[in-house]
């Protein structure tokens, strides 16, 4: 995957040679329409759809291109509309179509990097919807990113952050793409926002997140970290994931603080992970909190509710890191609290899950 996308990194910086859309004198007849493969250099607005069966639109340093509700379409490689790294670029209202990539960045040399506005934008059937991304090894070029009411439905991958990227995403759809949302070296940060079935809703590796106020409906795997890797999750809901939220190796910090999991196969996955799992509602999941390997550094289980689904917590390799303090299991056909060698903060209490005792490693009330 990442072989794939360096790939297409190197390609958007690639130099060519293009016609240029420039503005026409006052009082002189409007310029003509923008054509495949120009290069834009005032503000822009369509007034009709391009296909294109090579390169799209290049857009030039602060230039805002309104796709006036039409659609770039390609013909399933190359880029829509390559953004100058230098300055200030905008582009919204549209559809974006059957690229390699929708839109991406290509290197103005010698000149300060400015970030990409992206608002109103559907991106459909490309191979990478956005592809933010410095250059390959060096992060030179790399264009920070927002990016508010859009639409990445049937891509490859929907957004792609690489090589020291941040990246806002606010009140943006994320359907039916292979992964909503991938970062490697980077910062993704996720608010008011829906994912809903994605093979994976949100990838990380060695980058970092915090997603707030969003919904993740019926993608297999919700949220996976890997190792050097860091999410803070908070408001959220999670329905109908394999496994919705995960970490894995070390260093992995999770911080997963007042959401809510329902319907789901495992909850939330540690293994080998740090950080804290507080005051969330876990309803209907086959396990609720799974720790699989035990954590590297102190870790916060508190004030959490486990009802009627399978197992309500299950630890598999206990510490004393672990801490479990004012965590209710009740109504789980397995388990309500199983977590030998942790550390009991006291507080915790279970009643009519289905093995006895109600709790393994904690003492339990019953109310």
């Amino acid at each position: 995957m990442r072989a794939r996308a360096v790939l297409t990194v190197l390609s958007v910086l690639t130099v060519v040679t293009t016609t240029v859309a420039v503005a026409a004198p006052a009082g002189a007849a409007p310029p003509p329409r923008p054509a495949c493969g120009d290069t834009l250099t005032v503000d822009t607005r369509l007034r009709a759809d391009l296909v294109c069966d090579g390169a799209g639109l290049r857009v030039g340093p602060g230039v805002t291109l309104d796709l006036g509700g039409h659609t770039v379409r390609g013909s399933g490689a190359g880029v829509g509309v390559a953004v100058a790294s230098e300055g200030t670029v905008r582009v919204r209202n549209g559809t974006l179509a059957g690229w390699g990539e929708g839109i991406a960045t290509y290197a103005v040399p010698d000149t300060d990097t400015g970030p990409l506005v992206v608002d109103r934008v559907r991106f459909t059937g490309n191979v990478t919807g956005l592809l933010a991304s410095g250059e390959d090894g060096t992060g030179l070029y790399g264009k920070d990113a927002t990016v508010t009411r859009s639409t990445f439905r049937d891509n490859t991958w929907g957004l792609l952050a690489l090589w020291h990227i941040e990246v806002d995403v606010q009140r943006t759809t994320f359907a039916s793409n292979g992964t909503g949302v991938e970062a490697g070296d980077s910062q993704v940060d996720v608010a008011g926002s829906r994912f809903a079935r994605n093979d994976v809703a949100m990838s990380l590796g060695q980058s970092g997140t915090t997603i707030t106020g969003t919904t993740f409906v019926d993608n297999p795997r919700g949220l996976t970290v890997a190792p050097t890797s860091g999410a803070t999750v908070t408001g959220s809901t999670f329905v109908g994931s394999d496994v919705a939220v995960a970490g894995y190796g070390n260093p992995t910090v999770l911080h997963i603080d007042g959401n809510r999991f329902t319907d789901n196969g495992t909850a939330v996955s540690f293994d080998l992970s740090d950080g804290s799992v507080t005051g969330n509602t876990f309803r209907g999941n086959g396990t609720g909190l799974l720790v699989v390997q035990a954590p590297w550094d102190v870790t916060l289980v508190q004030d959490n509710t486990f009802v009627r689904g399978g197992d309500g917590i299950r630890v598999e390799q206990g510490d004393a890191l672990l801490q479990l303090g004012g965590n209710d299991a009740r109504r789980n056909s397995g388990w309500g609290i199983l977590a030998p060698d942790v550390t009991d903060l006291g507080g915790n209490t279970a009643r009519g899950n289905g093995n006895e005792p109600q709790c393994v490693g904690v003492v339990c009330g019953t109310s």
